[in-house]
């Protein structure tokens, strides 16, 4: 059963390094907050209006199990390259990734959550009328529930298994799949938040 499971997870982690198309990366654990950001400035009409906000926690905590925080998140804009530096820096410098997460450093960062300071960082051309988009903003709102809520978890991989099925579902929504839109798999994500030591 043990050599079943390694198989499947060699074969899961060779399909990710060696795929032609760029695979997703959301969520941060940045175990500091050094140094500065370079944030884009966005147009108040491209924020996430707090309806909006309050529609995903609302839906969140009533579809998944997870805490109906109030406290919004600070939502920041960036550049792609400037998410993938800060992904970069938090890979090199993160025990917990070191080893496990060599493929995730080679995949397009999308958006980023600092839980130390409780903000979410999206690309400068996110849209807020994307379902997409959005559905990229309620993979973070659920680590930002998670943070907040202080759940606790195997390991830091674990709470992408919540993120990912909440985006999925949310593109249900829309009849938009997580595969189509960004190329991620059920299967990648069964992998990817398993806590393998």
């Amino acid at each position: 059963m043990f050599k079943r499971f390694l198989l499947i997870a060699v074969v899961a982690s060779l399909t990710l390094a060696i795929s032609p198309r760029v695979h997703c990366e959301y969520a941060l654990e940045r175990s500091t907050s050094t140094g500065p950001r370079s944030v884009s400035s966005h147009s108040d009409a491209d924020q996430p209006p707090e309806e909006l906000l309050n529609d995903i926690v609302a839906w969140l905590s009533s579809n998944f199990d997870l805490p109906a925080i109030k406290d919004r998140p600070a939502i920041e804009f960036t550049s792609r390259t400037e998410l993938a530096r800060l992904r970069a820096r938090d890979l090199g410098s993160s025990q917990s990734f070191m080893g496990n997460d060599r493929q995730v450093a080679q995949r397009d960062v999308v958006a980023l959550y600092d839980n130390n300071t409780s903000t979410i960082l999206l690309p400068d051309d996110w849209a807020v009328a994307s379902p997409t988009d959005q559905s990229v903003l309620v993979h973070e709102m659920v680590h930002h529930l998670q943070n907040l809520g202080k759940l606790k978890f195997e390991c830091l991989r674990a709470r992408e298994k919540t993120a990912y099925l909440a985006q999925a579902k949310w593109l249900e929504r829309f009849g938009l799949s997580l595969e189509k839109e960004f190329d991620v798999d059920m299967f990648t994500v069964l992998i990817s938040s398993a806590c393998m030591y």
